[in-house]
């Protein structure tokens, strides 16, 4: 007798279901007068701010988007295993503002995340927390500004191994007026300086509104560029000279045919080792826009050809992230005017919309007011969670947590490249640079436990520059060695990239050649650049 198999197919079930009793009740900003309760949250973002191991959820409060409205607290959440306790007051003497967004990294090299958090409509100076043990005194000088920020991102710009700064001024009228960008250089141990002349000072070139900005990696040179998002008109290209001075690229980047475009994300959407952009309603009739990278930081606009059901509508965000667990970047959109939802991706770049994908228990869909939007893996389980913040429209402004109910995480990180270069600093040392791409993005970088360096079999730390770029410093001596880059995720996978074999040796005096040292006693370095170091081909340790 023959038996018959068949394959059936899975049985569709969301990948986030909100739990409305994740987050403490009431929710800050809650009326003593009326029903209405929950902040004006423009921005959500998920960082392990007290070193514990899992992710804290930050919102940036204070409505409303283009006018100042009231000043709101910002909203902290202390994680503990998935169980979360508000902590505004006690972390951040019940700091409030105006918050359009905040920045969140290591600004002062101490191994633990600080938080910078620019006014919105020049109402009060702008805050610098530093981190001391999980409580954070604020301190101003570092900084010595008060802005009209939209947007704010750290990333370390000119390779020197501290986070720089950048805020938008979105000017006085937005989203009509004309926006100004701000670089502030980190001196090293968390105190900035305005770099003048570093952005270009007419940001309206494409666009007006500067409303959010990513730094990433778009010409694969290593260093970091930057996208800035125009709430009225074309977004604004960045590159970056490698020095932290940019040049305008808008002619790289395709014209958005779309109304406005609110909060972008980049990642690596169809496998060949360049960054791909998606601008959240840069298409025509609100609906997302896919970019992909040509190889050389030149895009196409490749939306038509490549997402299929997406609906038209008033979006807010896009995030890059594995929520299927096969290995490539899905798109999760963040809806003001429709439900959340997510676009799988087929691994070739090819979206398709998930029906259902966000749920309330009873599995029914919700449509809110979503302005901002984090995933990442809140309770340990392995399993990407979402947490979403809520402003604008209707009377509540209750922020809400999705337990996701996808697979877990067992894909390695993937190292998509990794470049050692000589003449930068002494004749005994060489900076390494290398790539990480892991299941989702997120505004403080790859979320990893660890990104080293094995340098002839010791491993030596690498810190986060921005974007999915890591940095290291290597002391070189004369002779043979070995080289990989490495990174282990929050769920314990691990990958190493392929491994690099390099010579070092005295340079001859006269050689012509490049040089880390001068003269009969300086370095000769090979050059060493590996890319296309796939996920997939990568080890696993989970």
């Amino acid at each position: 007798m023959w038996l018959l198999s068949f394959a059936l197919p899975a049985l569709a079930v969301p990948y986030f279901v909100e739990d409305p009793t994740a987050l403490p009740s009431p929710q800050p900003c809650a009326s003593d007068t009326d029903s209405t309760e929950g902040c004006y949250s423009n921005q959500a973002q998920l960082a392990d701010l007290d070193g514990d191991g899992d992710l804290d959820i930050v919102f940036a409060n204070g409505g409303g988007y283009y006018e100042p409205g009231d000043a709101q607290p910002l909203g902290v959440y202390r994680n503990d295993a998935g169980a979360f306790t508000y902590v505004t007051d006690d972390a951040f003497g019940g700091f409030t503002g105006r918050i359009r967004q905040v920045a969140i990294g290591d600004i002062d090299g101490d191994g633990d995340l600080d938080v910078v958090v620019p006014d919105g409509y020049a109402q009060q100076p702008d805050a610098v927390f530093v981190n001391e043990g999980g409580v954070f005194t604020n301190d101003p000088t570092r900084l010595g500004t008060t802005s009209r920020a939209g947007a704010t991102r750290l990333a370390d710009v000119d390779d020197d191994g501290d986070l720089d700064l950048f805020i938008s001024d979105w000017g006085d009228a937005p989203p009509t007026s004309v926006g100004v960008g701000h670089l502030y250089v980190n001196e090293g141990t968390g105190f900035f300086t305005e770099a003048v002349g570093a952005i270009p000072a007419d940001l309206s070139a494409t666009g007006t509104g500067p409303i959010d900005a990513d730094f990433f990696d778009a010409d694969a040179d290593d260093d970091l560029d930057l996208v800035i998002a125009s709430r009225e008109g074309d977004s604004l290209l960045l590159v970056n000279d490698g020095a932290g001075v940019y040049a305008d690229a808008g002619g790289q980047l395709p014209a958005q045919g779309g109304p406005y475009v609110y909060g972008p994300d980049a990642c690596d959407v169809d496998g060949d080792d360049d960054i791909d952009l998606w601008l959240d309603g840069g298409s025509r009739n609100g609906l997302e826009q896919l970019m992909i990278n040509q190889g050389d930081g030149t895009f196409s606009d490749q939306t038509n050809a490549r997402v299929d059901g997406n609906p038209a509508a008033d979006d807010n965000e896009v995030q890059c992230a594995d929520v299927d667990q096969d290995g490539d970047m899905d798109a999760v959109i963040a809806s003001l005017s429709d439900t959340e939802r997510v676009l799988e991706n087929d691994g070739e770049g090819n979206f398709v919309l998930v029906e259902g994908s966000f749920t309330d228990a009873d599995g029914a869909a919700i449509s809110d007011s979503t302005l901002g939007m984090a995933i990442g893996d809140l309770d340990g389980d392995g399993v990407l969670d979402a947490v979403t913040g809520q402003g604008e429209s209707g009377q509540d402004f209750l922020n809400k947590v999705y337990w996701g109910e996808g697979a877990a995480d067992a894909m390695a990180p993937d190292i998509r490249r990794f470049t050692l270069f000589s003449n930068q600093l002494t004749e005994s040392t060489s900076l390494f640079h290398f790539a990480v791409q892991d299941g989702v993005t997120s505004e403080v970088g790859p979320v990893l436990q660890q990104a080293y360096v094995e340098y002839d079999g010791a491993a030596v730390e690498a810190s986060w520059m921005g974007g999915d770029l890591y940095r290291t410093e290597l002391d070189l001596t004369n002779g043979a060695h070995t080289l990989q880059a490495c990174a282990i995720d929050v769920a314990g996978n691990e990958t190493c990239s392929l491994e690099a074999s390099f010579s070092v040796g005295e340079m001859k005096s006269g050689c012509g050649c490049a040089s880390a040292g001068s003269g009969a006693s300086g370095l000769l370095l090979l050059a060493l650049s590996v890319v296309g170091v796939s996920r997939r081909s990568a080890r696993s340790t989970a």
